[in-house]
């Protein structure tokens, strides 16, 4: 036997629940897929190549509704980005078990691009990581734009520096090939997120600095405050108090010294490298003492906070002499370089 109070009970307490539904889906306004395409349409158009940006970001799975605003589209770009790099770095890495088939010089040139795909990855995760952050006000907008711009700028250059690395002989032109449209494509995508970047950070900072105009009742023209444009006594606002003073200092207490007569620590630069600790907190202080240092300077990416203090610009000389005829790559011929050791 039914109960008509017990049903009017249990319609009445869930009730609220389905009124609670109703408003939120009411006012939840999803973007069409008119308006998404619009946004994204209206971003690339900043891009010196739209039709790539707009196929990789329209063809993302990120849903429409989390795209409303152009940081979002960048955002996408961007992840779009370090997954293509991903796959250049797997490429990479699968062409080098073949050690077998390569010559000297396209094995060193793969792994120069093995070293430049990773160092692209750790630039394009800190651009996201700094864009998510955007804006902040523990930064300007002007330093964001600076420090995201130099980062994807970085990312850009290694991926043709990648391909550099290959002379123009019928065997190194084929691998190079074989990479030529990931790096490519990578290096497009990079291109489009810094103009993107770019057209989204001057908006802000033109719209900043309207806004200060007015608070102030400065004339249009006027330039902002030294809390937009930077610290005024010449130092970048990322350098912390005390590595300043290192900086500004007559003399520090190094923890290692080199010196070629060996009455330091160590002979060579490398080997008071090879003992620095690894993922140092703290500024580790190499010093290095006047001489002629013929080394080229390897600094593993693991190797964090190092600082070389030598006895003048003319007197303690490191000097490398790799170069292209004598079979080096560019990329391996700078005298003192922080690279990952993949080999």
């Amino acid at each position: 036997m039914s109960h008509p109070k017990r049903k009017l009970f249990v319609t009445l307490s869930i009730l609220p629940f389905i009124v609670g539904a109703f408003l939120l889906l009411s006012l939840w306004t999803p973007v069409s897929g008119s308006e998404h395409h619009t946004l994204i349409r209206s971003s690339c158009s900043s891009t010196l190549y739209p039709d790539v940006c707009f196929s990789a970001i329209s063809s993302s799975s990120v849903p429409s509704w989390e795209m409303k605003t152009p940081k979002d589209v960048i955002r996408v770009a961007l992840e779009h980005t370090v997954l293509s790099t991903q796959h250049n770095y797997f490429n990479i890495k699968k062409k080098l078990a073949s050690r077998a088939l390569l010559t000297v010089r396209e094995r060193t040139a793969l792994h120069d691009c093995l070293n430049m795909v990773d160092q692209s990855l750790d630039e394009l995760r800190a651009t996201l990581h700094d864009l998510q952050d955007y804006p902040n006000t523990n930064r300007s907008i002007a330093q964001y734009a600076d420090d995201l711009q130099t980062l994807l700028s970085a990312a850009m250059t290694n991926q043709e520096s990648c391909l550099d690395g290959f002379s123009h002989d019928r065997g190194d032109k084929k691998v190079r090939q074989s990479l030529l449209t990931g790096q490519m494509h990578v290096f497009r995508m990079c291109s489009n997120s810094l103009a993107m970047i770019k057209n989204m950070t001057d908006t802000d900072m033109a719209e900043r600095r309207s806004i200060l105009e007015i608070k102030e009742h400065k004339l249009p023209g006027r330039e902002l405050g030294a809390e937009e444009e930077g610290n005024t006594r010449g130092w970048p606002k990322w350098l912390s108090a005390g590595n300043r003073r290192l900086l500004q200092a007559t003399t520090v207490t190094p923890d290692i010294t080199v010196a070629a007569d060996g009455s330091g620590n160590y002979r060579t630069v490398a080997a008071a490298v090879a003992a620095a600790p690894e993922g140092s907190t703290r500024r580790f202080i190499i010093r290095i003492k006047a001489g002629v240092y013929r080394e080229n300077v390897e600094i593993p990416k693991k190797k964090t906070n190092l600082m070389f203090v030598g006895d003048g610009r003319t007197t303690t000389i490191i000097t490398g002499s790799r170069n292209v005829v004598d079979g080096s790559t560019t990329f391996n011929s700078a005298t003192v370089e922080r690279k990952k050791n993949l080999k």
